[in-house]
Order: structure tokens, then sequence, then C-alpha cells
């Protein structure tokens, strides 16, 4: 069964594996998408990752992903699922054009919480930045809506360091009762080229990846990581089948991984999406797959019990 860890910043344990489920409802139709969320509850997960604009890109341009949800919730009569979503994407057919704003993040919430079925999202992330917006300004916001009841608590996606730690400064001590993470791409792979490249790791389409500075201060504040790209597309077990190339600390990193995955009889996949468990950051890894045969390394994932800190390549930086 897929274990449960607590942060200080969210009044429930949350499953160690998120299940991300962008392509839900859209890319894959219901029966298959039903299919993997049944075989996700019944190993144990709890914790599922959504956003308003999955399943925008599809021919019906509608929020398919929280749809399917939605029914899927409804059809199997759930009621202890911990839903993220997110809202204030751009739209795709205006993407230059910033929807980061209180209107747009009302209309992406009541949207979400009428296709979800929930009169309260769990965790409610804005999924990119305005960097020309006070920041202040998206906390009050997000404030007010968990004041309201509709959200337990807000997260920020895709922002920079300097911006959450300035969200944090601005709530305070008690940020933990308002916010609960802050939600990037992450994963060793990633980390390791950010590390080839002094630390950071510039991204587009406004995605932010984890970089020293984001690394450090998650470690700093005690602030929760929801790793997005956590497994990285497969990348280690593509290097181990010779199908890509790898920098120098992916080449060290990989070295590593593969001692432990012979060790325990697993692929090197396991361990390198453990290590964002059991790093010394405190994260939980969403995980996106495809098939309920891949879903099945989630459960060796979440039981994962020892120190995977000396893969880092940031610790040495």
């Amino acid at each position: 069964m897929i274990r449960k860890i607590r942060f200080d910043s969210f009044p429930e344990p949350l499953s160690a594996v998120c299940y991300g489920c962008g392509r839900l409802g859209g890319d894959y139709d219901d029966e298959r998408s039903f299919a993997l969320l049944d075989c996700y509850y019944a190993m144990g997960g709890r914790f599922l990752d959504t956003a308003n604009c999955y399943g925008r890109w599809t021919r019906s341009g509608m929020n398919e992903s929280e749809r399917c949800i939605g029914a899927w919730l409804k059809s199997r009569q759930v009621t202890d699922m911990i839903v993220t979503s997110k809202g204030c994407h751009y739209a795709f057919d205006a993407r230059d054009v910033s929807r980061v704003n209180r209107a747009c993040a009302e209309a992406d919430l009541e949207d979400s919480r009428r296709t979800l079925g929930l009169d309260t999202i769990p965790i409610y992330l804005l999924h990119r930045d305005d960097p020309a917006l006070d920041i202040r300004v998206i906390v009050d916001f997000l404030a007010d809506m968990v004041k309201s009841g509709r959200i337990t608590r807000f997260g920020l996606s895709n922002y920079r360091a300097d911006r959450v730690r300035a969200a944090m400064d601005y709530l305070g001590a008690d940020w933990r009762e308002w916010m609960i993470a802050a939600s990037n791409e992450w994963s060793l792979h990633e980390e390791c080229l950010a590390a080839d490249r002094d630390g950071e790791l510039p991204k587009g389409d406004g995605i932010v990846a984890t970089g020293q500075a984001l690394w450090n201060l998650h470690r700093e504040r005690d602030l929760p990581l929801l790793a997005f790209s956590a497994a990285a597309g497969g990348f280690y077990p593509k290097l181990a089948a010779g199908k890509t190339e790898a920098g120098p600390h992916d080449r060290e990193a990989f070295g590593k991984l593969t001692e432990i995955a012979r060790a325990h009889g697993v692929s090197e996949a396991v361990p390198a999406v453990a290590y964002l468990l059991r790093s010394g950051v405190p994260a939980i890894p969403i995980v996106a797959v495809s098939s309920e045969r891949q879903m099945e390394d989630f459960e060796r994932i979440a039981a994962w019990d020892e120190d995977l800190s000396a893969l880092s390549p940031f610790a040495g930086m």
C-alpha cells in the first residue's frame, strides 16, 4: 500500500506518491482513465494532481481531466481523495496574455469546484506567475479563498525562489495556516542538469525548475515541494538502455542508482523517484503513468526507507 506522510502545512496526511492526472479524460478515454484511478485507489493512493487547463488542448477545449476525475469520484462514491487543482494558466490560443489576477483565479476555481463536484478543493495552486504583479496581491486573493472555505490551502506553481520567499515573508510566522507548498519541476535528473549549469536550469513556457536557490529555500524554511515531472520521462531507464546521453552529474548519479537498484532488485526508476522522498527536502513526487503496470512502482517508491541524500549534486555545491 502507498504510505502517507504528514506536513505541518496541511491538516491531513498525504499519499507519498501523488498521481499526475494531466492526460486523463482527454488524451485517455474515460474507460482507461477510470481503470488507472481505480488501480491507484486500490493501492491506497489518495492524492491526485489536476488543473483547470488539463485537457483544454484537446478537440473539446474543456477541462477534461477535472471532468473525468469528477465523474470518477461520483461513480465510485469516493469521499476521501485529496485533490490538487490549479488555475490562472494562460489560454492556449493567447499564450502571451497573463491570466494571473483575481478575476481569472475566481473563474477557474468556481469552474473547477463545479466540474470536480467538490465544495472545497483541498489544495489549490496558481499554475503560472506574473512577475510584474506584486506578490502580495496574489497572496491576498488566494488567502481570501481559504477564508471562504472554498479551498483548504493554496500553493504556488512555477514561481521562482525570490517570489516564493516573498510570499512566505508576507504571510509571516503562520504561513502554514494558508499555504501548503510550492510546486515546481524537480527530479534527480533535472537537479543534475542544473548542477551542470552552476545550480540553475532555465526553462521555457513559464516552467520553473527547482534549482539551487529553490532547493535551499525548501530546506531552510521546511517548505514542502510538490514535485512535478518527478520521473523525468523515465530518463534513467532510458540511459540504462542506451537510448539517451548524460552529462557529468547524471553519469555520476546513474552509477550510484545502478548499484542501489541492483541491490534491491528494482529498476533505476524506483530509487530515482524515491530520492525525492528521501533526499532531506520535504517533498512528494507527482508521477504520471499511462498504464497500471507502470503504476506498480508507486508502492515500491512510497515504501523506500533508506536515506538517498548522497545522490544529490546540490549537497556539495
